[in-house]
């Protein structure tokens, strides 16, 4: 994402400057066109000292927590009479983040000129996802944009619990195979180095384990720089494999099919799914338009294409949103499927999409809880296996020597 600033004209000819993060030029032009501005010029705008060259500093962002104290504070603000401009500009006093600061000066300047603040969020894309555009959007259409702006704070706590609930679980694993991985580098570069040179002198045939290991060690060591070189190599592969979308539809395609974190990989979906959708109908966004934000949202390729194939294909047809989805049962069990078909018939969807958020959510920690206590004992008896084998590698040709010496 880079930052731009561009020189304008709006319908009254009066000239108009501004920043806008864009990932390129032509974003910026049509951004321009949108808010029926004419273009003079668009620069890209060069970072400062500090910044990184992939167009961000390692500073400049706006965690969720940091969103969800805004949007809160703006809805409590607003309900106690508040104008938004006045909360803005108490918002911007207030603001300590340096980003935070640049986006409150450019909501305060868009709302001067007439503007929205939704259009002035939108010039954030990095921070503001289309969720939290659509639901302000939809609010400020119905004249609740205090309601909106909590139900985006809400939405966002609930999509931050989540987050933090399977960071939480995955911490205990990644210490264990962190530190295995530790001790494997340690005596494969400093014990089997040295025990290396007496089982070279003693002429001993050595197992096949022990020489594929003296072998590695001493790759490592006289060509530790080809060894990084590989090691990098092979992070960033398996970095852009996953990061491309092919990548991520084989690594949800591969999760799903291993027992218990397949189920976990579909709840952590159907939750998100769910509230988000939830949220957008709550704020006032049609069907068709929450079905497409809501399949952006959830950053699954697989379940992206599902839904926007189903909305264009079907919703958009007639068919009726539960029946479009009991037609897909591999992706959307019939307990979503039936409570949507109920709530539709009933006129309470919104109220069957929240309590079906709920039950995926409270499903997750169920699954969490069940995968790490499988977890724990495979990966310890992974990491015994591996530092065993390691153990025997030396302790093999140790009682050889000692055989020969006999």
């Amino acid at each position: 994402m880079s930052l731009f600033s561009y020189t304008a004209f709006d319908a009254k000819e009066k000239m108009i400057e501004g920043e806008l993060e864009a990932d390129k030029e032509a974003a910026v032009l049509a951004y321009l066109q949108k808010h029926e501005l004419f273009p003079v010029s668009v620069k890209q705008i060069k970072r400062k000292k500090g910044s990184s060259g992939l167009g961000f500093s390692l500073f400049d962002s706006v965690n969720a927590l940091d969103k969800i104290i805004l949007t809160r504070n703006l809805s409590l603000m607003i309900k106690s009479g508040i104008s938004i401009s006045e909360a803005i500009d108490i918002m911007l006093e207030d603001a300590q983040k340096p980003i935070l600061k640049k986006i409150f000066e450019h909501s305060k300047t868009t709302l001067e000129k007439g503007s929205q603040l939704s259009d002035a969020l939108s010039a954030f894309p990095r921070h503001f996802s289309l969720v939290i555009i659509n639901m302000l959007k939809a609010g400020e259409a119905s004249g609740n944009l205090e309601s909106a702006l909590m139900n985006i704070s809400d939405q966002l706590k609930k999509e931050n619990d989540l987050r933090k609930k399977v960071k939480s679980a995955m911490a205990y694993p990644a210490v264990l195979v962190s530190a295995a991985l530790g001790v494997v580098i340690l005596l494969v570069t400093v014990v089997l180095p040295r025990v290396g040179k007496i089982f070279t002198q003693s002429n001993l045939k050595l197992p096949l384990i022990t020489r594929i290991l003296l072998g590695v060690s001493d790759f490592v060591i006289q060509r530790w720089y080809a060894a990084l070189l590989i090691v990098i190599i092979l992070i960033a592969l398996i970095y852009f494999f996953k990061k491309s979308n092919f990548g991520r539809i084989m690594f949800y395609k591969i999760g799903r099919h291993i027992p218990v974190l397949g189920e976990l990989l579909q709840k952590v979906v159907l939750a998100r799914f769910n509230s988000v959708l939830h949220s957008l109908l709550k704020s006032g966004v049609p069907i068709m338009r929450a079905l497409e934000i809501t399949a952006d949202a959830l950053d699954n390729a697989v379940y992206k294409k599902v839904i926007l194939e189903m909305t264009e294909q079907e919703v958009s047809k007639g068919v009726s949103f539960g029946m479009a989805l009991k037609r897909r049962p591999e992706y959307f069990p019939r307990l979503t499927a039936s409570m949507i078909v109920v709530g539709e018939k009933s006129g309470n969807l919104e109220t069957m999409l929240e309590n079906l958020a709920r039950f995926y959510e409270d499903s997750v920690d169920d699954a969490l809880k069940t995968l790490i206590t499988l977890l724990e004992p495979a990966l310890l008896l992974g990491v015994g296996l591996m530092i065993g084998a390691l153990a025997l590698s030396i302790i093999i040709p140790i009682y050889q020597m000692i055989g020969a010496v006999r």
